[in-house]
This record gives C-alpha cells, sequence and structure tokens, in this order.
C-alpha cells in the first residue's frame, strides 16, 4: 500500500507541476491581463487537500467496507467545504481577479477530482479481488 501511496502522491505532483507550468503558459501567451500572482496557490492547494483526502480514504477502505461508503461521502463533504471557504477567502482578498481564479481553480478540481477517482477505482478493484 505504501508504493502506491507513493507513486499516487508523485502522479499527483506531477500534475500539479503540469497545471502550473500551463497555467504559466495560458496567462503568458494568451491572457497576459489576466495573470494573479497567487495563480500557484490553487494547484498546490487542491494537491495538498488532495493527497490528504487520499490518504484518509486508503485507510478507510482497508478497515469496514460497509462503512466506506459513509467515510468516501464526509470526506468529500468536508473537502468540498474547504474548497468553497478557499475560495470564499480569495475572492474576498481579490475580488479583481475573480473570474481568472474560478475558471483555473474549476479546471485544476477537475484534473484533481479525475485523478482521484481512477486511483480509488483502482484501489477498491484491487482490494475487492
Amino acid at each position: 500500500m505504501q508504493e502506491s501511496l507513493r507513486k499516487y502522491a508523485f502522479n499527483l505532483f506531477l500534475l500539479t507541476l503540469v497545471l502550473t507550468a500551463a497555467g504559466y503558459g495560458m496567462f503568458l501567451f494568451l491572457i497576459p491581463a489576466s495573470y494573479f500572482p497567487l495563480f500557484p496557490l490553487v494547484p498546490f492547494f487542491l494537491f495538498t487537500v488532495t493527497l490528504t483526502v487520499h490518504i484518509y480514504l486508503v485507510r478507510a477502505s482497508g478497515k469496514d467496507a460497509r462503512k466506506f461508503t459513509a467515510r468516501y461521502l464526509g470526506a468529500m463533504g468536508v473537502k468540498i467545504f474547504i474548497y468553497i471557504i478557499f475560495m470564499a477567502i480569495f475572492l474576498i482578498l481579490a475580488t479583481e481577479h475573480a473570474v481568472p481564479f474560478l475558471v483555473s481553480f474549476l479546471v485544476a478540481y477537475a484534473a484533481f477530482t479525475l485523478i482521484e477517482v481512477i486511483a480509488l477505482l483502482k484501489i477498491q478493484k484491487r482490494s475487492q479481488s
């Protein structure tokens, strides 16, 4: 399990670097007027929260399988709440960058969610066999 967790963390970190580099490229060459200085914070924040929740879910999947669904839903609820608080704080502090922040957050959120769901499906598939 430790090896798969390390691989997942590496893949997540790689995704973070790719999203950060792609975002910089997009803001530098396509829409420089929309760049906001805290942009790198978005993928790294999502990396931290996603990895933390994933570690919790991996540990929960090794326990009682009947309680996994409740733990999964609870973890996702807390995660969404953390994301909403993060977005609210950012939007209060930097309203002039609201649109580029929200677009970059949603793109990064979709990418991180896709990676997380794929990893959890692999874990569930392994634990069932």
